[in-house]
């Protein structure tokens, strides 16, 4: 049986399928295409010679694959038109509920900076590596969306 960073398929599977898939809906806003991605990240991890020297490594190499099949999603041909979000996210914490929808308004790359931020509790320099981005321009964005969110939240007036 196939490891990874001392851990078993199935293991990787059980431990980062929540993670993965909660970043594929914030990126898709559809659930059944989210799942999709999940799966192909895995797919791709099994066809995966390199090692990962541990579990934090894994974990950052599988959120970046996973990015960058939502970025492939989006150029196939086979993206529609994204759907509202639904009660399909009852895994997300009643607190997260609160300011996900907003979040979700935000241009995709502050989205996915202040979601790796806040719910998977990266730095910018973490993030900045993931993205493959300036850490400076992930301050900024991660500033810019801050603010956007705050006006959101004390005005209820739209994000954008």
């Amino acid at each position: 049986m196939k490891t990874f960073a001392g851990l078993r398929v199935h293991e990787i599977v059980q431990t980062y399928s929540d993670t993965l898939i909660r970043i594929a809906v914030q990126q898709t806003k559809i659930m059944s295409e989210a799942e999709d991605i999940v799966q192909e990240v895995y797919l791709t991890l099994m066809r995966q010679k390199k090692t990962f020297e541990n579990e934090t490594h894994l974990k950052a190499w599988l959120i970046k694959v996973t990015f960058n099949k939502c970025n492939d999603y989006f150029k196939s041909s086979r993206v529609r038109k994204t759907l509202p979000i639904t009660e399909e996210m009852t895994f997300t914490a009643k607190e997260e509920q609160n300011v996900l929808p907003e979040i979700f308004e935000l241009d995709q790359k502050e989205r996915v900076i202040v979601y790796l931020h806040y719910y998977e509790g990266y730095t910018t320099a973490e993030i900045a590596d993931i993205l493959d981005m300036n850490v400076n321009t992930v301050g900024s964005k991660l500033r810019r969306g801050r603010m956007k969110l705050k006006t959101f939240l004390e005005e209820g007036s739209k994000v954008r």
